[in-house]
């Protein structure tokens, strides 16, 4: 017999306890599971700490049929089209093939929105959207060929780049993408950050007149405050930063208050906080379980990137309830470690890099531990005074005896999928280390 309930129990923990215990019943992928659950006199979220976290690696292994439920039957739902195989847009390493269900994602997508005043106002499911990002990360995919407008059109989305890194980008490229979004007319655009801002800068050089829409989301990488800057120039629109992921939908949205809110009706988040050292509790990471899909069960996904909690009290947009975040810190694979040993996040280098006159991109290589080499992409006539700032800022973070070189290139350098990392450790670092002692 089951304990009773206690009281208050919120229709959030009735969702975690119903997707956890179908999980760990009917998901062939969670058998070996099984045995880290306390059962059902524990709590609910007892019962969650003491399961593992999922990785891509189950996701990779256990394709295409071990996080489908097993009453449902994945020939005939592929054949009637309420599923179909995706792949993640992460870099070569990091993709995995899943079994999407595109009702799931809109409706995850759809809660979101309500969770921004201006989404709300512009966002209804039928509203014009421009996507400009990688073509290898959305729309009808990376094409040697160019492709028409017609064949760049899917649903009420416009996916109007062609190219896999801005840098690439011609003048014929700006005008084309600039007059197909002037044409489109939408109300919302949305963005890697990264492709954004170089578009930005391209349309300010040229001084072309681009359509105004009335919100740009954020999304598929961080938003450095740099290119932040740079999208400011050129669209007056509300900047509004999206945060998911292929495997879990839609999971925090920025609120007009510029904080991030958990979409609490579509997933339940579990923030396992580093130790003090290196940030916590404040900092730590995501595990991410997904409600209402009925085809693809995700359980405690680790999202893999660093999550910074808001401790400021009340959020002035007057929502409640769910995890507040009040930033997304990059990714955790590209946290590198200080001259005291402690980590640096990619937002610790952008606070660190952005006020610095000059400097338009950036992007810090290390080869090996002490050793690093930043790119950066700077204005005319800028590059020297930038380089040696920001080689001073460095310093700083890693200490004297680190071997530090700066310098101006045209281009960054681009991940398979077309995503810019803004740090790439050459060698393994123990990510475990972050919130668990050696003791």
């Amino acid at each position: 017999m089951k304990p009773p309930r206690p009281a208050g129990f919120s229709s959030y923990q009735r969702l975690s306890l119903k997707t956890l215990e179908f999980a760990l019943s009917e998901v062939p992928g969670y058998a070996a599971w099984r045995r880290f659950d306390p059962g059902a006199a524990a709590s609910v979220d007892d019962r969650y700490a003491a399961l593992p976290a999922l990785s891509k690696r189950e996701l990779r292994e256990h394709f295409p049929a071990g996080f489908v439920p097993s009453q449902r039957e994945l020939g005939p739902g592929l054949a009637a089209g309420e599923v179909e195989f995706a792949h993640t847009s992460g870099s070569t390493e990091d993709r995995v093939a899943l079994v999407f269900n595109p009702a799931w994602w809109e409706a995850s997508e759809r809660a979101a929105w309500g969770l921004n005043r201006h989404a709300r106002r512009v966002a209804d499911g039928r509203h014009r959207e421009v996507v400009l990002a990688s073509p290898r990360c959305v729309g009808p995919g990376f094409s040697a060929k160019p492709l028409s407008v017609a064949e760049r059109t899917i649903g009420r989305h416009l996916y109007v780049n062609q190219k896999i890194n801005p840098a690439t980008w011609n003048a014929a490229d700006i005008r084309r993408m600039a007059a197909e979004i002037n044409a489109y007319g939408p109300l919302a655009l949305e963005g890697d950050p990264a492709y954004l801002a170089a578009f930005a800068r391209r349309v300010c050089e040229s001084g072309i007149d681009i359509c105004q829409p009335r919100l740009i989301f954020l999304t598929y990488s961080y938003p450095s405050r740099l290119y932040l800057r740079q999208i400011g120039k050129v669209f007056s629109a509300p900047l509004v930063s999206s945060y998911g992921s292929t495997e879990t939908g839609h999971v925090f949205m920025e609120c007009e208050a510029g904080r991030l809110h958990q979409n609490s009706e579509h997933c339940r988040v579990d923030f396992v906080p580093w130790l003090s050292r290196h940030g916590g509790p404040r900092r730590g990471r995501l595990l991410v379980t997904v409600f209402r899909n009925p085809w693809f069960v995700v359980l405690r996904f680790d999202i893999g990137d660093v999550a910074r909690l808001d401790d400021r009290g009340p959020c002035p947009c007057g929502r409640g309830g769910g995890m507040v975040l009040e930033a997304i810190e990059g990714r955790a694979a590209d946290v590198t470690f200080g001259r005291e040993g402690n980590a640096v996040t990619v937002d610790d280098l952008d606070a660190a890099l952005a006020p610095i006159a000059g400097i338009m991109a950036w992007q810090l290589d290390l080869p090996a531990p002490g050793n690093l080499q930043l790119r950066v992409i700077s204005e005319p006539g800028r590059s020297r005074p930038a380089c040696l700032q920001a080689r001073e800022r460095l310093k700083e973070i890693y200490g004297g005896k680190a071997k530090i070189e700066a310098m101006t290139v045209k281009a960054l350098q681009h991940e398979a999928s077309g995503k810019f990392r803004f740090t790439r450790p050459a060698y393994p670092v123990d990510l475990a280390a972050l919130w668990r002692s050696k003791r």
